[in-house]
């Protein structure tokens, strides 16, 4: 009577399996990557207008070269940079996007009967679009051009890295290798997008000349959403 009442081995490791398969289908159903990375994707394409209003062509003496960070020369033209416009944009478009990410896990939430932890998600993402989006745009004014990599072009992508870093908190909330192996190379890419300069080939005005990294860092987040949104079907 005693034996009948123990589970056997065999039923324990089936429980255990059970539970391991349940666990994997509620981590998948929670799971909602390509829609932060879709929408942050746009962001970043839509940042265009703001870097091309804060560049004006001056009068500058070539020899002496870029001075203090805020001027650049190409091709014998000289850029003054003004980071305020694309400052102000990115502040107000990430604490927008995340609210948006927010309002759609919640919703995914509600409709599917599992939700995830996401605020520590957004909340990072909102916290280090504020303080990278307010040290690229007013790194002179605060004395921070010591501690930001060299160049306007530089200095007006690092809330890309902003982005990137949250990354690293999402595939934390979703327990996603595949969210951490993004995080990681968006991270390279954020940093790679730096070095990207417009060319004779590209045929672009130098007040465009951020616009190749600005294309190549955003296109990366869209096709990064497009294939997380085509394995979450294929699951489905």
């Amino acid at each position: 009577m005693t034996d009948e009442s123990i589970p056997s081995a065999d039923m324990a490791q089936q429980v255990l399996a059970a539970t391991d398969q349940l666990t994997r289908r509620v981590r998948q159903a929670q799971r909602g990557t390509w829609f932060p990375l879709a929408l942050l994707g746009l962001v970043v394409v839509a940042a265009a207008p703001f870097y091309r209003l804060g560049r004006h062509t001056v009068t500058c003496d070539p020899v002496l070269g870029a001075r203090g960070g805020v001027e650049i020369i190409d091709r014998g033209a000289c850029i003054q940079v003004v980071g305020w416009p694309s400052g102000v944009y990115w502040i107000l478009a990430l604490v927008l996007a995340y609210a948006a990410i927010a309002a759609f896990y919640v919703s995914r939430a509600r409709s599917r009967g599992v939700g995830s932890r996401v605020l520590p998600y957004v909340g990072s993402g909102i916290a280090a679009g504020l303080v990278f989006g307010v040290a690229s745009a007013w790194t002179p004014q605060l004395k921070l051009g010591g501690l930001s990599p060299a160049g306007p072009v530089a200095i007006g992508l690092i809330p890309l890295v902003a982005i990137s870093l949250a990354l690293f908190v999402l595939a934390r909330v979703e327990r996603s290798w595949a969210v951490l192996a993004f995080a990681v190379g968006y991270l390279a890419v954020a940093l790679l997008a730096y070095g990207i300069r417009t060319g004779p080939a590209w045929g672009l005005p130098v007040t465009w000349g951020f616009l190749p990294s600005l294309l190549f860092a955003g296109g990366v987040l869209l096709l990064g959403g497009a294939g997380f949104g085509l394995a979450e079907r294929r699951r489905a």
